[in-house]
């Protein structure tokens, strides 16, 4: 049981600093958008951010799970404590609470399991992978506006694409992620603002929509439910 709270400590820990250790030097607008922005503002009254997770990838097979970021104590300052509820079963991860936030976490949860999940598929260190990823936050990102689905109409909202691992000079060593892209898609009109988190790994140097993919992750945001 020691070791377990020890395991559960270090996490914590880790995730105290996991927003800095992603967020990248550098003012570029993805960079401001994902860790500097007061996402939780846009929300008036405790409840939960409810996203739906998929998996499909012809490595690991297919699955679904549920992410719930539990929003409460909110401040007049538009700052609230999480807490987090991130998979179910035996891939639970036991994520501490952030307390007093002005942004949504759920994309530093992701970023953090996305990087460890790196290491898992290609035997590097998960270090190295997120040293790639703040830095391409710090170079800036293309950006396009796109409409999302939210109660039953369409709202605005902006996406953002990294390709992280394209040019560095390594990537041989994994080749099969070297041109994994991130996607990540917000909007003001929703709660939490954070509408998707999405990775895709390509059959191919390149890719758009529709193309053929080997592996893709996403976290899409479901709806708020108020306590």
């Amino acid at each position: 049981m020691r070791t377990n709270n020890y395991v559960v400590f270090l996490l914590g820990c880790m995730l105290l600093l996991a927003g800095k250790a992603f967020a990248a030097p550098g003012m570029s607008e993805i960079n401001n958008e994902l860790f500097d922005k007061a996402h939780l503002k846009n929300i008036d009254k405790p409840g939960v951010l409810k996203y739906q997770f998929s998996k499909t990838s012809f490595v690991d097979g297919d699955r679904t799970d549920t992410i719930n970021v539990l929003v409460n104590n909110l401040r007049n300052t538009g700052r609230a404590d999480t807490s987090f509820e991130f998979f179910t079963g035996q891939h639970n991860r036991p994520y501490q609470p952030r307390l007093d936030q002005r942004g949504n976490s759920v994309f530093v949860l992701f970023l953090e399991y996305d990087v460890h999940e790196m290491k898992r598929l290609t035997g590097g260190e998960w270090r190295y992978f997120q040293r790639l990823l703040r830095w391409s936050f710090a170079q800036g990102a293309s950006k396009k506006q796109v409409e999302v689905d939210y109660n039953g109409k369409k709202v605005p909202a902006w996406q953002y694409v990294v390709q992280p691992y394209a040019h560095d000079p390594k990537n041989a060593r994994y080749k099969l992620y070297a041109s994994k892209y991130y996607i990540f898609t917000l909007s003001e009109e929703i709660p939490g603002e954070i509408y998707e988190i999405r990775t895709i790994v390509p059959d191919g140097k390149t890719w758009q929509e529709g193309e053929p993919i080997l592996v893709e992750e996403k976290v899409t945001f479901t709806g708020f439910e108020p306590e």
